[in-house]
C-alpha cells in the first residue's frame, strides 16, 4: 500500500491496548454501515476513547481504515502461508480444495468484518489498490497450487482456471453479507461442491 496515512505507533502497552480497542471497533462499524457513514465520533463512542485521544494515534478516518487494512492482510497472508501446496499432487481434488478452504474459513469465521470491508465498493484509494493486490496473491497462489497438483497444464489455462475460482469465490461469500438464508457453513460447502464439479473435467478426482 502507498501514500500511507498518519498512524502513530504506540509504544505503550496501555497505548497498543487503547488502538486495539479503536481499531476493533473501527472495524465493526465500517461493517456495520460502511466506511463513508462512519464517523470519529461514533469511533470514540464505540472504543470508549476521547475524541481528542484518537487523534494521539490517527491523523484521520482513513488512517484508522489503513491500520485496519495492513491488520487484515498480514493476518491473511500468514494464513496463507501457511498452506502447504507441496503435498496436493498426493492428494484427490477433494483434498486438496478442503486443504484450500478450510484455513481460509477459520480466517473468515473469526474475521467476519474483514469479508464485508474488503468487498465494498467504496473507500479511499489505497483500499481498492489493497484488494487489487490481494487478489494478485491470490492468482499466483492458485497458480502455483494448480501447478503442483497437475504440471502439464498450460499457464494460460491455469491463469483461467484461477480467475474463475476466485470470482466464484468472491459472489459465494458476499452472501455472507446480505442473506440469512444458507449458513455460514452451508455456504462454504456450496463454494466446494462448486469448485469440485468445475475443475474436475480438469484436473480429474
Amino acid at each position: 500500500m502507498s501514500n500511507k496515512p498518519m498512524f502513530t505507533q504506540p509504544k505503550q502497552k496501555r497505548s497498543r491496548q487503547r488502538v486495539d480497542a479503536i481499531l476493533n471497533a473501527a472495524s465493526e462499524l465500517f461493517a456495520e454501515v460502511g466506511y463513508e457513514s462512519a464517523t470519529i465520533v461514533e469511533i470514540a463512542a464505540r472504543s470508549n476513547t476521547a475524541v481528542g485521544s484518537m487523534y494521539q494515534f490517527f491523523a484521520n478516518k482513513e488512517a484508522i481504515l489503513y491500520a485496519i487494512v495492513e491488520r487484515y492482510v498480514a493476518a491473511a497472508t500468514e494464513v496463507f502461508a501457511n498452506i502447504q501446496v507441496e503435498s496436493y499432487p498426493d492428494m484427490t481434488l477433494g483434498q486438496s480444495i478442503k486443504a484450500i478452504l478450510m484455513p481460509l474459513k477459520a480466517f473468515i469465521r473469526d474475521n467476519r468484518d474483514f469479508q464485508v470491508i474488503f468487498s465494498t465498493q467504496r473507500g479511499p484509494a489505497f483500499l481498492e489498490q489493497t484488494i487489487r493486490a490481494m487478489d494478485e496473491d491470490f492468482l499466483v497462489r492458485n497458480d502455483r497450487a494448480l501447478a503442483q497438483a497437475r504440471p502439464n497444464l498450460d499457464p494460460a489455462d491455469r491463469r483461467k482456471y484461477s480467475l474463475v475460482c476466485m470470482v466464484i469465490m468472491k459472489a459465494l461469500l458476499g452472501m455472507t453479507t446480505y442473506t440469512t438464508e444458507l449458513t455460514f457453513d452451508e455456504i462454504f460447502e456450496e463454494l466446494e461442491a462448486v469448485y469440485i464439479r468445475y475443475l474436475t473435467p480438469v484436473m480429474g478426482e
